[in-house]
């Protein structure tokens, strides 16, 4: 069952140095893939002159096996970007995009070194910030006539749902997520109010 999860409300910065090198791990709340990569390069055209920018996000739920990301960025392989996902991973962190840039301090670290700091970094930079306690979420996505815009306008009034994605071609496609508490009242509010006239499919997190 999907879990209550931690959401950052701010971004945030925290460094550390091992061995010379330093290690500035930034952390931004994100809502896609698109606005992590968009950070990413951020950082990038902010650190120009680093060795280094190692990256992990989850732009959804942490319990998922999606949406979800990372990169080494020229460090061995598996010695950043998956340690780094798995700090977010195990503080059960959501929505958030880290970046690690490193510079270089003249001492190699191996790669029992890497994994720590990196790890370290991420720690460091979550440790500074603020979070929200998210409730698990459920997702849907209605296919609906125009005709049925107001009615399903009043319908999505009367629970905590977040439009996520949204097309107008022959019909309205519609993506939404909202508390899991309330689709039960939600599903019954769709049969009850739309009477057959959408189609509703529930999209699988897993």
């Amino acid at each position: 069952m999907p879990r209550t999860y931690y959401i950052p409300t701010s971004t945030t910065e925290a460094e550390i140095e091992v061995k010379k090198s330093r290690f500035i791990a930034c952390l931004c709340p994100i809502a896609s893939e698109a606005e992590a990569k968009a950070f990413i390069e951020q950082q990038r055209r902010r650190f120009p002159g680093a060795n280094h920018h190692c990256w992990a996000f989850i732009s959804g739920e942490p319990q998922s096996l999606f949406e979800r990301g990372c990169s080494d960025d020229g460090e061995p392989s598996g010695t950043a970007g998956r340690p780094m996902l798995a700090v977010l991973n195990g503080a059960e962190v959501g929505h958030a995009c880290v970046v690690v840039t490193r510079f270089f301090g003249g001492v190699k670290l191996g790669t029992g070194g890497l994994v720590r700091a990196y790890s370290q970094a991420v720690r460091a930079v979550l440790a500074q910030t603020p979070l929200q306690t998210q409730a698990p979420l459920a997702h849907y996505h209605l296919t609906y006539p125009y005709s049925l815009t107001a009615a399903v306008d009043a319908l999505l009034n009367g629970f905590d749902v977040t439009r996520n994605d949204q097309h107008f071609t022959e019909k309205v496609q519609l993506q939404l997520s909202l508390p899991l508490e309330q689709e039960p009242a939600f599903n019954a509010a769709l049969t009850e109010q739309l009477h057959g006239q959408a189609r509703v499919q529930r999209l699988d997190q897993d």
